[in-house]
């Protein structure tokens, strides 16, 4: 029998909180609540969850601003799925979202039949990712990259890298020499594809070439296709 999965859900809307928290527990999820952000970080100092549904517009730390701490700390659940919960129909705050590591978003009201297969989705994207011991290591030129350590390195110097950029840029080598589109990026890395996907894309493309440094000659744009890795002669 497989171990359940545990959920953070943080929203301030304690209705919903308790909705929710009821909803994922008929699905035989282990679930922990928080009303804020700042609740989360400490539940996060002693518990890794395996997803986090965070509500965008938390009071005191933001929901951005708590998955930006998040993804930038070394801690293990900065690899840890997020889906946001918006009230904003726009796309600004969305897009935000996924740039800044997000792995989904739901508009309130929010279906809880779509919620949970986002929820499944996710989780079992994530548990595909941790079986991919076989082909946990790439390497071009003097860069290096483990993914069972979501490590890269050029010439031993670690690189500040996201998750989301960790993964674009670990596919890319895969897939040396090859074009990948940005809907395929977004549709491999994402899962799903969405609107504003150029601009999501081209945010993480811009970070990851800011951290390859010298090597960033060889992250190659494809005018009007997308991006790909032109390995060093």
């Amino acid at each position: 029998m497989s171990a359940r999965q545990t959920i953070l859900v943080i929203d301030d809307e304690l209705a919903l909180l308790k909705s929710v928290k009821e909803r994922l527990e008929l699905e035989n999820y282990n679930v922990l609540t928080c009303a804020s952000a700042e609740q989360a970080v400490q539940t996060l100092a002693r518990f890794t969850p395996d997803l986090m549904v965070v509500d965008l517009r938390l009071p005191g730390m933001s929901g951005l601003d708590f998955c930006r701490q998040v993804r930038s700390s070394d801690g293990p659940s900065r690899l840890t799925p997020i889906i946001f919960l918006t009230t904003d129909r726009s796309e600004v705050n969305k897009v935000l979202g996924l740039e800044l590591g997000g792995d989904d978003y739901m508009t309130k009201p929010f279906s809880p039949a779509e919620f949970v297969a986002r929820v499944k989705a996710l989780i079992r994207r994530s548990l595909l990712t941790e079986d991919r011991a076989e082909e946990d290591s790439v390497s071009s030129g003097a860069l290096t990259m483990n993914y069972a350590r979501h490590e890269a390195y050029i010439s031993g110097r670690r690189l500040d890298l996201s998750p989301k950029e960790f993964e674009i840029l670990y596919l890319l080598l895969r897939k040396s020499g090859r074009v990948m589109t940005r809907q395929f990026l977004m549709e491999r890395i994402w899962g799903r594809p969405y609107l504003n996907t150029s601009r999501v894309i081209d945010t993480h493309i811009k970070n990851v070439r800011k951290s390859l440094g010298e090597m960033q000659e060889h992250l190659v744009t494809i005018e009007g296709l997308g991006y790909k890795w032109e390995p060093p002669v």
